[in-house]
């Protein structure tokens, strides 16, 4: 083992870490070595383990932590094993990658991130879909004056039956919420990203689960349901257990001015969707096929960049942002690289989730002052 590389351990060897973390280690075979991973399930974890030629896989992460001694671990967990896992992962003097969301509650997510500052090391969120090409492109054009000023955003994560049906992401007391905390946190905290990161000052949301408990023999795909590299030893899935939201909708008022409305699903009567807009006093622009909506002269002009994104690094990855995400992290731990995912904006995408679930369980406003206290 290379002892100036950065030890690497795993906690959790489900699909994401199979899929995303792992071969994005791989990736960065100069700059770390992956010694170890850990799973309750002992076959997950000797499996990945024999996949990926990793020397050693435990049952208990403790026990991992303390034999190996990771400068670097990923919680792969589900949500609400988050906090805990990354806890003690900080407390053997370790730094944290946490798979999204980084925490069920924002007062859970800013312990976080206070004990990896007491510890000096370096927490962080997997937050990956801002490093897709659409949303670089995008923050480009907000930064440089393109759009203006940005006063109005919105998307809409549409899978019309796309529940998960592996693992316990339909669980309420593991995983804490349902589309939301699986596909409506990634584009959040892109779109604030995009606006300059923003706080958020109130929310008003909805969330219902009228489809995915009575369907038992609807087809889905697994790459339509977000295993687009298949499974790993997955939990067997039950309708029965589904007690999260499937379909969530919300207005998000922004401290700069701005409102982002959203949109997203697992299981709704609605076509399939993926789209978001920022509306600019200079001009529109639509994702993800990256279109600017303006004038020239006397006329309306619809403008379409070229890109070329079947020439971007990692393109045929299956999670391509994690590839990204941990080459930022891995150089921020070593050479002191500026890190993208900052602790202030995962913190304010902590709070939105937050207050969402409380807006949406009482069926009112949630003003950001209430869940900052």
């Amino acid at each position: 083992m290379n002892e100036s590389k950065l030890r690497v351990a795993v906690i959790s060897c489900g699909m994401i870490a199979n899929a995303a973390h792992i071969p994005a280690y791989k990736n960065l075979q100069d700059k770390v070595d992956i010694v170890a991973v850990c799973d309750v399930n002992p076959i997950s974890a000797e499996q990945t383990a024999k996949r990926f030629d990793i020397p050693a896989w435990y049952t208990d992460a403790e026990e991992m932590l303390q034999k190996e001694r990771p400068d670097l671990v990923s919680v792969c967990t589900p949500n609400a094993l988050h906090k805990k896992m990354a806890m003690l992962a900080l407390s053997y003097g370790a730094h944290v990658a946490c798979e999204k969301p980084i925490a069920l509650t924002y007062a859970d997510a800013k312990e976080m991130f206070d004990y990896a500052r007491e510890k000096d090391r370096v927490l962080f969120a997997c937050q990956v879909v801002r490093y897709n090409e659409e949303y670089q492109v995008a923050k480009e054009f907000m930064d440089d004056g393109t759009l203006g000023k940005v006063y109005y955003s919105e998307f809409s994560l549409i899978r019309r039956r796309g529940v998960p049906k592996w693992g316990m992401f339909h669980r309420k007391d593991a995983n804490g919420g349902g589309a939301l905390c699986d596909l409506g946190v990634h584009l959040i905290d892109a779109a604030l990203w995009v606006m300059g990161s923003p706080k958020f000052t109130a929310i008003s949301g909805m969330a219902s689960a009228e489809i995915a408990h009575n369907e038992t023999n609807i087809l889905t795909s697994l790459a339509e349901s977000g295993a687009p590299a298949g499974v790993f030893n997955a939990r067997k899935y039950s309708p029965e257990e589904f007690e999260v939201e499937e379909f969530a909708a919300g207005s998000i008022r922004l401290d700069n001015g701005c409102c982002l409305n959203f949109k997203t699903s697992w299981a709704v009567n609605l076509p399939n969707e993926y789209a978001m807009s920022f509306a600019g006093s200079k001009a529109g622009l639509l994702l993800p096929k990256v279109e600017l909506l303006s004038t020239m002269g006397h006329y309306q002009a619809d403008i379409q960049p070229r890109l070329f994104p079947q020439e971007r690094r990692f393109a045929k990855e299956a999670f391509p942002g994690h590839f990204f995400l941990f080459e930022n992290a891995v150089d921020h731990i070593l050479y002191g690289t500026p890190l993208m995912v900052k602790p202030e904006e995962t913190l304010n995408v902590a709070a939105i989730i937050d207050a969402f679930y409380i807006s949406a369980a009482e069926n009112r406003e949630v003003r950001a002052e209430e869940i900052l206290k």
